[in-house]
């Protein structure tokens, strides 16, 4: 399923969301400019994090500023794109419920959450935890919550066609969310290229940010 917008929250401009798209596309931008030597100057595995809580380097600051660099960084177009499609239906509803600088926070915070995550799973794995995928989960888990009755207007890829469809959040989040802990729990005990954990993470501390936020109101 591709999501393509939301239908139920007034349109406009999210200025938050659209910096975070600007900084993805920019920062793959320096990949196709620099290649691999961008994974040498931002990287961040959870046995960078194994050996700075061991060694205590690179420092807090070093690990910590890593991180955030690689959760603009994808290995390619397809990456890329999948998560900005995501991103610009589910950002622009969150941001708008929560406020711009919160929702900036709330980004920031699950880029943490989703690194932290996949992290604690696989503490001694050496591949780069890369892109926005985790701190989009928790968007979508935030969305969940605060736009229960949203609808998602959808692509669904057929045998021969293309289907567009309106589809309850509930069900386009709660499929997503049983695909991401189904390939998790395949991938707990081999060496998966995706950081599926990343996505549970984050979508985790999504859900508890918009309990929080609806509790609080």
């Amino acid at each position: 399923m591709i999501p393509v917008r939301d239908t139920t929250v007034a349109r406009g401009i999210s200025p938050v969301t659209t910096i975070l798209i600007i900084a993805n596309l920019a920062m793959f931008i320096q990949e196709l400019r620099l290649g691999e030597q961008i994974f040498h100057m931002f990287r961040a595995s959870p046995a960078d994090m194994t050996g700075y809580l061991i060694e205590g380097t690179p420092g807090f600051l070093g690990i910590h500023t890593s991180i955030v660099a690689s959760g603009f960084i994808h290995t390619g177009y397809v990456h890329l794109i999948g998560n900005l499609i995501f991103l610009s239906v589910f950002g622009p509803p969150v941001e708008k419920i929560i406020g711009k600088a919160r929702f900036g926070l709330f980004y920031t915070a699950a880029l943490f959450a989703a690194f932290y995550a996949h992290a604690v799973i696989h503490p001694h794995s050496s591949v780069p935890v890369v892109g926005a995928s985790g701190a989009i989960a928790a968007i979508m888990g935030a969305y969940l919550v605060l736009n229960p009755k949203g609808r998602i207007l959808t692509i669904i890829p057929l045998i021969l066609m293309l289907e567009i469809v309106e589809v309850p959040s509930v069900i386009f989040i709660l499929i997503w969310a049983m695909i991401q802990g189904v390939q998790g729990f395949l991938s707990m005990h081999t060496a998966s290229p995706v950081a599926w954990f990343s996505h549970i993470g984050g979508f985790l501390m999504g859900l508890l940010m918009g309990i929080h936020y609806r509790l609080s109101q």
